[in-house]
């Protein structure tokens, strides 16, 4: 195929970012006969799901700090916010339910005993709570902990809801981070690490028309754990991109028979195309659900503006520094009475 472009905008990379060393090592054992032997496009049976729901989140870095030890040694910290919630599209309309939005405030460092940091926000006060997360020692790997904060809040809520059989659940990512799902759940995939499947089979990808999929295939972890997945087409991006640049993957709980894994797969093939943003409108077209693209804005509305923030936090520090400089004059002058 002539050299064509990826879709999504570059400052948010691209929706395939698989890494060879990563993906062997990551694998495990992929089955690609669990549905049907011979691999051809599949044309998704019965009808789109009446009703479903779409778990994400966002997270922000607001404020990177230095502390120090009691031995005087430094440590990175981090101001972080992040907030998860769910749209819910049902009858031809989405709404994003208020009871299912969270906001949380960390502050993560780096070793040592962490305290909470309160911060004066007018009225109300934000609560940056502290934790050490277990192997962060720079301040990239509190990024990570703090995205990983983020997931594991999207898995608790998406576990939630997953329980509502009467609704087709969808939540960004993988499902090996949900730990306890109900078995109406699909994980999504934006951003495609590892293609699980060897040449031959990767040769169906670019014939899928929109609304078509692959047939299933069942990955089991090293650790044992089973997940179902395919492909499907979301959107037909014209000449101009890459053809896989339109292609996402999912993913079906393994802990059920191939039968109902199968009626998931056809009903988000049915549904998800419906739903697929447009380059015009969203950087990263067309797997960053339109719906989805709703829900990132009122979460990130619900952080607060960032310039804000950060003022509030430097003037909290700020105020912390001044206390402890004036408790340090105040001994130091009662030190030099003492001493006349």
């Amino acid at each position: 195929m002539p050299l064509r472009l990826l879709p999504w905008a570059p400052e948010y990379g691209t929706s395939m970012q698989f890494d060879a060393d990563e993906a062997a090592e990551a694998t495990g054992a992929v089955d690609a006969t669990v549905e049907r032997a011979q691999w051809a496009p599949v044309d998704p049976a019965g009808e789109p799901p009446h009703a479903l729901q779409v778990v994400d989140g966002v997270r922000r870095a607001e404020a990177h700090a230095m502390d120090d030890d009691a031995n005087g040694e430094p440590l990175c910290g981090l101001f972080g916010s992040f907030a998860v919630g769910v749209v819910r599209c049902e009858d031809g309309h989405a709404s994003i339910p208020e009871p299912q939005l969270r906001v949380e405030r960390r502050y993560l460092q780096a070793g040592g005993d962490p305290r909470h940091r309160e911060v004066p926000a007018g009225d109300a006060t934000l609560l940056f709570r502290a934790e050490v997360p277990e192997g962060a020692r720079s301040a990239n790997a509190l990024v990570d902990a703090l995205n990983r904060a983020m997931l594991d809040e999207e898995a608790k809520l998406a576990e939630e809801l997953s329980r509502d059989a009467a609704t087709l659940t969808f939540v960004d990512g993988p499902l090996r981070t949900l730990r306890a799902p109900g078995q109406h759940v699909v994980g999504y995939v934006k951003r495609i690490h590892n293609w699980y499947l060897d040449a031959e089979q990767l040769r169906i990808l670019p014939r899928l028309a929109v609304g078509q999929r692959t047939p299933l295939f069942r990955i089991t972890s090293h650790d044992g754990r089973e997940r179902y997945s395919w492909y499907l087409r979301l959107a037909d991006l014209g000449d101009r991109y890459h053809t896989l640049g339109g292609v996402m993957r999912l993913e079906a709980p393994g802990a059920q028979p191939p039968h109902a894994a199968v009626v998931l797969a056809d009903q988000s093939t049915l549904a998800l195309p419906r739903l697929a943003s447009s380059p015009v409108r969203d950087p990263r077209a067309p797997q960053n659900l339109t719906p989805v693209g709703a829900l990132e804005r009122v979460l990130t509305h619900r952080l607060g503006d960032r310039r804000w923030l950060r003022r509030l936090l430097a003037a909290a520090v700020g105020e912390g520094a001044d206390a402890v400089a004036a408790a340090s004059a105040l001994v130091h002058a009662n030190a030099k009475g003492g001493a006349a």
